[in-house]
């Protein structure tokens, strides 16, 4: 059947932008926040290795499940 294919699809269309969002947002808040504090670029590094941390946590999950 080939909603199966397109539920199939869409989860992981779904986790890949997940991944992306989770580096993204993290960044552009520690960007933001160094603009706001005059801190650049410390907040941004901070900002992407929580968000590097998070995709990768993501990452790991994604494969687990494509595992199973």
């Amino acid at each position: 059947m080939k909603h199966s294919g397109d539920h199939k699809a869409m989860r992981w269309v779904s986790q890949v932008t997940s991944l992306g969002m989770n580096l993204a947002i993290p960044a552009g808040v520690g960007a933001w926040l160094d603009s706001k504090y005059d801190t650049s670029p410390g907040l941004t590094l901070v900002g992407v290795f929580i968000g590097s941390y998070l995709a990768f946590r993501g990452l790991q999950q994604l494969l687990r499940d494509l595992n199973k």
